[in-house]
């Protein structure tokens, strides 16, 4: 039996023409696009790990993923350019290299930190159209950021889960969550452990919802402990959200 590595892949995507990252019939995804090129290389099916999965339409410009290789003819920081020259261009691996055979990308994360990105524009915008939500609100900083202070801490998220959320617990832990300028762009940027189905999304358009009506942070308060998806308002598109980084226990990265 030959040996193998694991290979943890650092990744970027556009995810504007998937259906995601996990693997389903009758779509487009990274997962299944990334496994067409490592069976490209090795000859035979090649299971993919990620740390986790993003919806269609979310980009990503730090998620990782790991693989299990018997080829030893390709040095670990090569792997980069053998994977990528099989991938479409709306993937890149942007790292390769050899970690231990224990390390799991899902089960192993510590940290998983979002990125979200609002643009004020009266007219709207044809190259960033993919990739932020175009709002002809203007929104004050700290008013956002008032509103989503209350949601750092061990809470029970069940009124930002989608309907669909197969997740037993809701509980999750937000280490950060916080409103910045970036540019031109206006970012909501949230580290946790982990995240609900949609959760992000649910919570970037409830806030901006809550900001243009005026509403304080104790409303979001009211809105935690509701536990009720119907009492928020709608959930902000996809286009706006990246997967900015996943970091592992000997990581120091601050979020």
């Amino acid at each position: 039996m030959k040996k193998t590595r694991n290979i943890r892949l650092d990744l970027s995507y556009d995810g504007t023409d998937f259906q995601g990252w996990q693997i389903q019939t009758g779509g487009r995804t990274i997962q299944g696009e990334i496994e067409k090129a490592l069976k490209s290389l090795h000859g035979r099916d090649v299971p993919l790990f990620g740390s986790g999965r993003t919806d269609s339409g979310v980009h990503a410009t730090g998620q990782v993923a790991n693989f299990h290789s018997d080829i030893g003819s390709i040095p670990e920081e090569r792997f980069r350019e053998a994977v990528n020259s099989h991938l479409p261009r709306d993937i890149r691996v942007m790292r390769s290299r050899v970690v231990p055979e224990s390390f799991h990308s899902r089960y192993d994360a510590r940290v998983r930190v979002y990125k979200y990105y609002l643009l004020h524009s009266d007219a709207g915008s044809a190259h960033l159209r993919n990739y932020c939500y175009l709002t002809r609100s203007k929104f004050d900083i700290q008013h956002l950021n008032r509103l989503a202070s209350p949601i750092v801490g061990i809470h029970d998220f069940t009124t930002f889960a989608a309907a669909r959320d197969e997740n037993e617990s809701k509980i999750r832990d937000i280490f950060s969550a916080a409103f910045y300028p970036e540019g031109n762009f206006i970012v909501f940027k949230v580290a946790g452990n982990a995240f609900l189905w949609r959760m992000i999304r649910s919570l970037t358009g409830t806030i901006i919802n809550l900001a243009a009506a005026g509403e304080k942070a104790g409303k979001m308060e009211e809105l935690l402990a509701a536990k009720d998806r119907s009492a928020v308002g709608p959930t902000a598109p996809a286009r706006g959200l990246f997967l900015h980084k996943v970091l592992y226990e000997t990581e120091t990265d601050i979020y």
